[in-house]
């Protein structure tokens, strides 16, 4: 499942790198996890959960949702028990997977399906999903331009995407964390926020925002 990866960085979430696991911990603490998440990123987690919940509080009975990358099931908490959604949870990593599995019994959640995909070559028909949830997530592939246009091609017309991510137009304060996140092998290329609105554009999203918050921006954005 893993990509034509040059610099290391799926096959080492894939192989469930050590960073992967305090991850996983600091974004599901309520408590000490979402104090750190504020000192690391300098914004709060609350914000990647209001967009989420916002975005999921749209969908209709019966539509599909891509959350890619899941890693711990981050975003199931903002998922009502009663959805009647198809929500795919998917991401590189066997391991993580196993835990949005546990987060997923945790919450008391029905109808979360995991599958291990690459988010460079999505196992999904063109125009098969109305909402892809893409948090913490482009910073992290290899190739974060062929992600975007996979999320692209697999959004039905008027579908919504919800991503976040590191740009390397960031704050500089934050700029150390790609420095560390290159050295231990679990951070990409990433893109700017130019790049990004661009890639966006090329592949038809409209209605695009973009929220800087701390070392993270935030995007929204529509399927044409």
């Amino acid at each position: 499942m893993a990509p034509h990866d040059a610099d290391g960085s799926s096959r080492s979430w894939q192989r469930d790198h050590p960073w992967a696991i305090v991850y996983d911990r600091i974004s599901t603490d309520p408590r000490l996890g979402a104090l750190l998440w504020r000192i690391g990123v300098g914004s709060g987690v609350g914000v990647l959960h209001r967009i989420a919940a916002a975005e999921l509080a749209e969908l209709p009975a019966g539509a599909q949702v891509l959350d890619i990358p899941c890693g711990g099931g981050i975003a199931l908490r903002d998922l009502p028990r009663d959805h009647r959604l198809r929500y795919l949870a998917a991401d590189i990593s066997p391991a993580m997977l196993t835990r949005t599995r546990g987060e997923a019994r945790a919450l008391g959640l029905d109808g979360v399906e995991t599958v291990e995909m690459d988010v460079g070559d999505l196992p999904l028909p063109d125009d098969s999903v109305d909402l892809v949830l893409a948090f913490t997530s482009l910073h992290c592939f290899p190739d974060p331009r062929a992600a975007v246009g996979e999320f692209g091609r697999v959004l039905l017309p008027g579908g919504r995407l919800a991503l976040s991510t590191m740009v390397t137009d960031g704050p500089l304060r934050f700029r150390g964390l790609w420095v560390g996140g290159r050295v231990a092998g679990v951070l990409g290329p990433g893109c700017s926020r130019v790049e990004l609105k661009r890639w966006l554009a090329e592949d038809g999203f409209t209605d695009v925002e973009v929220r800087p918050a701390g070392g993270l921006t935030y995007v929204t954005a529509t399927r044409s």
